[in-house]
């Protein structure tokens, strides 16, 4: 990319000029490896978060959760030793003995019989929730529910609903991820500006059922979900093949490449690294792995930004199978993706909201400026921001290359930098450098109408 100098707009107060020279450095530092793609102001206060989690209280969960024996959707309800009834129970008991902050229940449905759901039952989600200061709300999730095959031969006398399926790693793991962050987060003592959810959805095996209903809910009701962190099968680093990786996690998030989700991935890769920079995070541009699903899917259909953080090294013999045991999960690791979890919620959470870029009919104001030459971009204020940061890529690249630390101003202007050649994002800053999601600047696409031809 050709040097250029950003210039101010108008409302540019004369102190932040001191940072517009700055700007040129600023510009070669950044064209830098990808793990400097932007400013991230390390917060101590986040640091203490990322180590109280505890890999013996992530074992104290899946083992408590394998300990049922199932948590079938369809299982007991009633029987108080084993079945999704008694999960559900531990993990309520579970959840609020953590704080007397957080506001914990049961997110209930009627299901009636269809699909993989044999017959008419209630599906309840298990929440925590820590409130923010603000109404708009950050997921931390996993699936509690589990399955596994019945033996061949055996489905006459073993019905599935009843087959032991202890699901520690599908999704036990996933689960005491959301679980072990309500307990931190919820004594840490902060006051987050975002609202957490904290949420163990059920019906995932059957057909993603817990989080459909949920997503739907929230979207009549008009609720704000910023971000969900998923978290489905994240703590096995042995494959099948006996390929070993315990340093690594995949992030999966759908396009198109400036989706809510794939925002949201770019922000948890970097915080995430902050915070963790030992750990491997991959991004993978597909909504999940080829041909699976998860609980984050119905929420990017509705349009939340919704990611899923899954383990490297998949062991599928004992996915959905009765050798899904607590043995098969490492819990170093799992603490580990719990952490690379945390670096990434904590600091969301702490951030003012992301700012709004796009004019009333939906179009983002970004324009060729004054000279006809430039990048022009504005934005509405963000209630709590102190000051902006405009992200820059080039139009072929997934990843933010340049990062701008533009001050407390609404509106900036890059002269000599082409509109059609890049993509731009800006984000807000709090007062502590906590920093918002990005929101780009990315045109609709266009609905070209048929002509009639006779």
């Amino acid at each position: 990319m050709t040097d250029h100098i950003p210039t101010s707009s108008t409302r540019r107060s004369r102190p932040d000029l001191w940072r517009l020279l700055l700007l040129p450095l600023a510009l070669l530092l950044a064209n830098g490896s990808l793990d400097a793609q932007g400013m991230v102001d390390i917060d101590p206060r986040i640091q203490e978060i990322v180590a109280e989690i505890s890999e013996e209280n992530l074992e104290h969960l899946v083992t408590g959760m394998a300990s049922f024996e199932t948590r079938n959707t369809m299982s007991s309800v009633d029987d108080p030793d084993r079945g999704i009834g008694a999960a559900r129970e531990w993990m309520v008991e579970e959840l609020a003995g953590y704080s007397p902050r957080l506001q914990v229940g049961l997110d209930c449905y009627d299901v009636v019989a269809s699909g993989r759901i044999t017959r008419d039952v209630e599906i309840c989600n298990v929440k925590a929730v820590l409130p923010g200061r603000t109404e708009r709300r950050i997921y931390v999730s996993g699936h509690y529910d589990s399955v596994a095959q019945v033996p061949p031969g055996a489905e006459d006398d073993y019905p599935e609903h009843d087959n032991f399926a202890p699901g520690a790693n599908d999704d036990a793991s996933g689960t005491a991820v959301a679980m072990e962050l309500a307990r931190v987060l919820s004594q840490s003592g902060l006051e987050f500006d975002a609202t957490l959810v904290f949420i163990g959805f059920a019906g995932e095996e059957q057909g993603l059922f817990g989080a459909r209903l949920h997503a739907k809910r929230a979207l009549d009701e008009g609720i704000q979900i910023d971000a969900v962190f998923n978290n489905d099968i994240v703590g096995n680093i042995r494959a099948g093949d006996g390929q070993i990786n315990g340093t690594a996690v995949q992030v999966f998030a759908p396009g198109p490449d400036d989706s809510p989700a794939r925002t949201l991935a770019r922000y948890a890769y970097r915080f995430g690294k902050a915070y963790m920079p030992h750990h491997d995070i991959r991004l993978v541009g597909r909504e999940d792995r080829f041909g699976r699903g998860g609980d984050h899917t119905p929420f990017n259909y509705w349009g939340f930004a919704a990611v899923r953080f899954t383990e490297i090294m998949e062991n599928y013999a004992r996915q959905h199978t009765v050798e899904d045991t607590v043995d098969g999960v490492y819990f170093p690791y799992l603490a580990r993706n719990a952490r690379v979890n945390a670096g990434g919620v904590a600091s969301l959470a702490l951030a003012p909201a992301a700012p709004e870029v796009d004019n009333p009919n939906g179009q983002p104001r970004l324009t060729r400026g004054e000279s006809r030459y430039a990048a022009h971009l504005e934005w509405d204020p963000s209630p709590g921001a102190a000051s902006y940061r405009i992200f820059i890529r080039d139009g072929w690249s997934m990843d933010w290359q340049q990062v701008y630390d533009v001050g407390n101003v609404t509106e900036f202007t890059f002269e000599g930098l082409s509109i059609d050649e890049h993509y731009f994002g800006v984000a807000a800053v709090g007062p502590d450098g906590h920093e918002s999601l990005a929101s780009p600047y990315d045109r609709p696409h266009r609905v070209i109408e048929e002509v009639e031809t006779r």
